[in-house]
């Protein structure tokens, strides 16, 4: 099967966007994460601090983004499902650079004065949500879990104290 063909076999439109091209991508965007992680001296107790520090309903906020981005829900309800593939990727990395942004305020709930540390959680949501395939399996939940894990639970919050 083609690569701009669906498992039914109707063909898709716009230009072909292979698994590769996705992948170089999501690569570029974990060496970003990666480089600012570094540049600003970022330990891994500072990302488990900031990681167990997102609220409960933050989490699931991001597991119900996360699975409406995967399942084609979202997209339908927010763009009537684009027809050509770049553009569908387009929407997708612009609604997790939203959902980045908006998920930044909410562990902080004052995005200027966001600390390093919080910036790469959020980013690691960002990313996590924007890969495919992983809103099925709450994979958000289960790194919060083991994050509030390895902190002994002493970052615990259920609802965020933005206002």
């Amino acid at each position: 099967m083609g690569e701009n063909q669906n498992q039914k076999g109707s063909a898709k439109a716009g230009p072909g966007f292979s698994k590769w091209s996705f992948r170089v991508l999501v690569t570029a965007i974990m060496a970003l994460i990666a480089w600012y992680a570094g540049q600003h001296n970022v330990t891994a107790q500072e990302f488990n601090e900031a990681f167990a520090s997102i609220p409960l309903t933050a989490i699931l906020l991001a597991i119900f983004f996360d699975y409406g981005l995967d399942s084609d829900k979202l997209y339908d309800k927010m763009i009537k499902k684009p027809s050509n593939r770049m553009l569908g990727l387009i929407y997708a990395v612009i609604a997790s650079a939203v959902f980045f942004f908006a998920f930044l305020w909410i562990i902080t709930g004052n995005i200027q004065a966001a600390s390093a540390a919080s910036v790469i959680a959020s980013a690691v949501v960002a990313l996590l949500v924007l890969m495919p395939n992983t809103g099925t399996s709450e994979w958000i939940l289960w790194l919060w879990i083991a994050e509030t894990l390895v902190t002994s639970g002493k970052f615990l919050t259920i609802l965020p104290g933005v206002m």
